[in-house]
């Protein structure tokens, strides 16, 4: 829809080129040469998007690690960048409280932390003990279609009916991905 909007009932002029590069180590990329390189790949970014594509200004999106890759990329290029899109904040500002938080800022924070209890723990252990999963999700087909999909039903609006969401093909096509 957004590189043929004409198609979709809008205007052709409306339409957006659609560039969508893999995080290293994600997808259909390589693994990286070096850790740590989720935190320097909104340069990598950047220079795709202006010196080899020749944008001299563009939008980003992001879901995940995508979405502290993205607002990286906007805190780093600004003059590039003209807008983003996260579908998530990124995991890290869970955890920074302002000094004096207003009641509605406290709501949210009670609920951050109830969430990080309950469903956040996935990011502590893959953050901190990453071996200690690495043979069930890595060496288990099973294993790792029964983590990713928990995630899938826990995180969407399935209401524990995960195929009302997605079909067997989705699931499958993320979890081979």
């Amino acid at each position: 829809m957004l590189t043929d909007p004409a198609s979709f009932g809008g205007r052709a002029e409306d339409a957006f080129d659609v560039v969508v590069p893999d995080l290293p180590g994600y997808g259909f990329s390589d693994k990286p040469a070096k850790p740590g390189m989720v935190f320097h790949v909104n340069d990598l970014w950047a220079h795709l998007m202006t010196e080899r594509l020749g944008y001299e200004r563009f939008a980003a999106h992001g879901g995940d690690w995508g979405s502290t890759v993205t607002e990286q990329l906007a805190r780093s290029h600004p003059d590039a960048v003209v807008a983003i899109h996260l579908t998530d904040v990124p995991f890290g500002h869970l955890f920074q409280k302002p000094d004096d938080p207003s009641p509605a800022e406290k709501k949210l924070f009670k609920h951050n932390e109830e969430w990080i209890q309950k469903e956040g723990t996935y990011a502590l252990i893959q953050s901190t003990k990453p071996q200690s999963l690495a043979a069930g999700l890595n060496d288990s087909p099973a294993g790792l279609a029964a983590w990713m999909t928990e995630k899938f039903r826990a995180w969407s609006d399935c209401h524990g009916n995960i195929e009302s969401r997605f079909t067997k093909d989705e699931l499958l096509t993320q979890i081979m991905i």
